[in-house]
């Protein structure tokens, strides 16, 4: 019963607040270490995808000590225990307590959304960042809620009356906070897993839909300058280095440069920003990172960690469809994590902590061993 109290806080906690959702991580991490020792069941710890999980960690700690800074990057490591929420649910996790866990998440999610909404037409800001540090963070959360919530509508049919409402409340407004996030990648993500979504569920009918829907829209491009201008240029402005599309454009480049020079094990973690710094050599917006997760990965972390990385991510998808075959929320889950990784194409989100924890949490809940279903 506490582990569920504990797993729904961190469920709350994921949306409103960065440092609460970790410590809620280290209690599950505490209670999944005294489960284990009691239980002797090591199950969750012997999948593929935990086996791949470990050898990613034992491929960055690799990575870090052959790197070019293995101080900063031993410790840059550690942001890694953020994905410890997919191992601390499944070991804890009775899955007919997933309501519970629900309506926590959906509760802590609308608050957030709430908060963005204050940020646009209260506080005035240009982008809602509710109660994250960055619209960006902001805008890949909110797309993860929004998939997260239509899923749960489309597949699981037999939800509670307040779940449901709640439920649809959640998915309403995620959507609404992911178009103040003026965030373009995660928009686009939410766009394209919603038409797969779709497409899976309604077959035909959805493909000639989508076919439509694409052909229109299109057409209002084609004969609207005032969404050319907005569509292909960057903010307002032309599309130059120092825009968001032509920073990511220069970084990608530079990811590529590193990636040739230092291919097997990389530079180590936490070494992106001082190779661009050296090797760009025209204006751009930052340099944190090569804002496109596998090449960032692939450059922290060398071509065997990025084989790694992708050995867990389909390992990770094949439990998942396993797990869909008999449990229906599951299916949830498979959408939720094509919507992370395509958010990974234009965001460095696999090392954005706020981004990771709720989404892992997410996957964990939604794929968490239950008797039945029935009540879902």
């Amino acid at each position: 019963m506490f582990e569920t109290i504990l797993i729904q806080l961190g469920a709350f906690s994921v949306n409103v607040s960065i440092s609460i959702a970790q410590l809620f991580l280290g209690l599950l991490i505490i209670f999944s270490a005294v489960k284990l020792y009691k239980t002797r069941d090591f199950s969750q710890l012997t999948t593929l995808h935990a086996k791949f999980f470990m050898l990613m960690v034992v491929a960055e700690l690799t990575a870090a000590f052959a790197g070019i800074d293995p101080k900063r990057s031993v410790g840059e490591v550690a942001s890694t225990w953020t994905y410890l929420y997919l191992f601390t649910i499944l070991i804890l996790l009775d899955g007919n307590n997933l309501n519970r866990v629900l309506y926590a998440f959906f509760f802590g999610s609308i608050l957030n959304a709430i908060s963005g909404i204050y940020d646009i037409y209260v506080t005035g800001i240009e982008r809602a960042i509710g109660y994250y540090t960055h619209a960006l963070t902001y805008g890949n959360a909110a797309a993860v809620v929004f998939i997260c919530g239509l899923g749960l509508l489309i597949f699981v049919r037999h939800q509670p009356k307040k779940l449901y409402l709640l439920t649809i409340s959640a998915t309403v407004l995620a959507a609404y906070a992911l178009f103040l996030s003026g965030s373009r990648g995660p928009m686009l993500s939410a766009i394209v897993t919603t038409a797969i979504i779709c497409i899976y569920q309604y077959k035909m009918k959805a493909v000639a839909a989508v076919s439509a829907l694409v052909f229109i829209v299109a057409g209002v491009i084609y004969f609207s300058q005032p969404l050319q201008d907005k569509l292909f240029t960057d903010r307002g402005g032309p599309v130059g280095t120092s825009s968001s599309v032509g920073t990511r454009i220069v970084l990608w480049e530079t990811a590529l440069k590193g990636i040739s020079e230092r291919p097997v094990f990389g530079f180590g973690k936490g070494n992106f920003t001082a190779y661009a710094k050296e090797n760009i050599k025209v204006p751009v917006l930052s340099t944190a990172h090569a804002h496109n997760s596998y090449l960032h990965y692939a450059f922290s972390n060398g071509l065997v960690g990025l084989a790694l990385l992708f050995g867990f991510i389909i390992s990770l998808f094949r439990y998942m469809y396993l797990r869909s075959k008999e449990y229906p929320p599951a299916k949830a889950a498979i959408f939720i994590f094509i919507a992370f990784l395509l958010e990974g194409l234009t965001e460095n989100n696999f090392g954005d902590s706020e981004v990771v924890m709720l989404t892992t949490l997410l996957l964990a809940a939604l794929t968490a061993p239950a008797r039945h279903y029935k009540n879902l």
